[in-house]
């Protein structure tokens, strides 16, 4: 009985006589009120709630910020489910060539390291529950296009030697009997997550090196309950109004069989999960647990939440974690869309990576260095010169910056070289990721005339006076690590 209707049925019985339990019943002659019976309460019927409104329906509604953008343009589904039909509906996968270059000079830069990429590229909700959409929109969705590009989105991946791809493409079903994702949220739920943990390990088992790993039997429970808002749905009710239900899923755990869930695990793993949100330990998706599992090895999980596919993975290359002691496998879970292509510069994402497999410039003899006291206008950074100029070219040498303020997040220098040539480098991170103030890129190679270009030196423009004192040490050295280094000098 729904809790108003008890409260004045409760006050029904006050009213008529003020009963208290274990009292006598009053000498009053009024006449007891009358009960309520089923022919006098109130009546109420349900019906279907919040279908969106047609400003949805409209792209420029969505215009203003990239996240607004990243769900043009909102449709109803069946049963309460919403799509974004940009994001949740392509048939095209965009693995770039540039990209697959750059995963590939990635896996190379860990192979030496001892450590092998599993990409977890993560299908979009419109391919794994078609199903939810209505039948008009089911028509006008090739589903069969849809999966035959995305399993060669996977193969191509999966060509780049040392990259381990599972094969994720084998879940897509409409009859599978679950829902990867939620009805109003781009996360997966832990359905999703624990057939996707399926596919990574059914990937993993067979590969060389991972028979070494020390095993371990866990168990998954439930613990709880977690009720997801959606972030369609609060884009939908921001736009139209309203409100929409939550949507209640148990929460997952996975602990070792007989063994402490914290104490019980290796301090130092040799699987190791990077990623966003889907993977991290605050959403109740339990991907993690779900890849102990079904995988039987400790897995560290390091994903951030609003890191982005990327910001897990530079910080737990710079961490001593993996510099001391780097593993046999990094499980990277990316949303498809994250995937780096042309149009998001790939080279970006990785010629910060790649330098961090080896620690950056730490540990190296820089063939550049200078600490700088920032100020407001023009600073010089580094300098290529002093009457001798040396023959530093983009193909070979890497940056570091390190600033004196470890909340500093964003970097924006102009790197110039002897050939007229001139970029503009813009590094971020993302608020949830700790940096320490450092940042580290390569110099630019993906083109030809930046490759072979000559640096001539690095300055940084401020606009306005920092709020406190603040500086940085920039340095130039060679990349790679001993290995590569030596192989350079050859």
């Amino acid at each position: 009985m729904p809790r108003f209707l008890q409260a004045s049925v409760f006050a029904g019985v006050v009213w008529a006589g003020g009963v208290v339990a274990g009292s006598p019943p009053p000498a009053d002659p009024t006449p007891p009120a009358a009960v309520p019976t089923a022919s006098t309460l109130p009546k109420y019927s349900a019906r279907p709630c919040c279908s969106l409104c047609p400003r949805a329906g409209d792209p420029q509604a969505y215009e203003g910020s990239k996240f607004m953008n990243d769900f043009r343009v909102l449709i109803d589904g069946r049963n309460g489910w919403l799509f974004r039909t940009a994001l949740d509906l392509p048939t095209q996968f965009n693995v770039s060539d540039e990209s697959l270059t750059q995963l590939h000079r990635l896996s190379e830069a860990l192979g030496q390291r001892g450590t092998r990429i599993v990409m977890v590229y993560q299908p979009p909700r419109g391919l794994m529950d078609p199903d939810k959409l209505t039948p008009t929109q089911r028509r006008g969705y090739n589903l069969d296009m849809a999966r035959s590009n995305y399993a060669q989105a996977l193969q191509r991946m999966r060509s780049e030697g040392g990259v381990i791809v599972p094969a994720l493409d084998k879940l897509v079903d409409e009859h599978k009997g679950y829902d990867y994702y939620f009805r109003r949220d781009h996360h997966w739920t832990a359905a999703g997550a624990q057939h996707t943990a399926k596919a990574v390990a059914d990937a993993m088992k067979n590969q060389p090196g991972f028979s070494a790993i020390a095993r371990k039997k866990f168990e998954t429970h439930t613990q709880g309950v977690i009720g997801k808002p959606g972030t369609l749905q609060k884009v939908a009710s921001q736009m139209c109004g309203g409100a929409y239900s939550m949507q209640y899923e148990p929460v997952f755990v996975t602990d070792p069989v007989g063994g402490d869930s914290l104490l019980g695990r290796e301090s130092q793993p040799d699987v190791v999960l990077v990623g966003t949100s889907n993977s991290d330990s605050l959403g109740g998706y339990n991907f993690a647990g779900y890849l102990e599992e079904n995988l039987g090895v400790d897995v560290l999980n390091v994903a951030i939440t609003g890191g982005s596919y990327e910001g897990s993975l530079l910080h737990y290359l710079a961490s001593k974690e993996f510099q001391q002691h780097p593993p046999k496998f990094i499980i990277w879970e990316t949303p498809y869309q994250d995937y780096p292509d042309t149009e998001q510069m790939a080279f970006k994402v990785y010629r910060q990576a790649i330098p961090l497999v080896n620690n950056g410039c730490r540990g190296k003899t820089p063939v550049l260095e200078r600490k700088v006291d920032l100020h407001q206008g023009n600073n010089e950074v580094l300098f290529n010169g002093g009457g001798k100029i040396l023959p530093l070219v983009g193909k070979q040498y890497q940056l570091e910056f390190q600033f004196s303020d470890p909340a500093v997040k964003d970097l924006a220098a102009e790197v110039w070289y002897f050939s007229g040539l001139k970029e503009s480098l813009k590094l971020h991170y993302k608020q949830y990721v700790d940096n320490g103030g450092r940042f580290n890129a390569e110099l630019r190679s993906d083109r030809p005339d930046y490759a072979a270009a000559t640096l001539m030196g690095v300055t940084m423009q401020l606009d306005q006076a920092p709020a406190k004192p603040l500086s940085v040490t920039a340095q130039l050295c060679e990349r790679g690590g001993p290995q590569e280094l030596t192989a350079q000098r050859r």
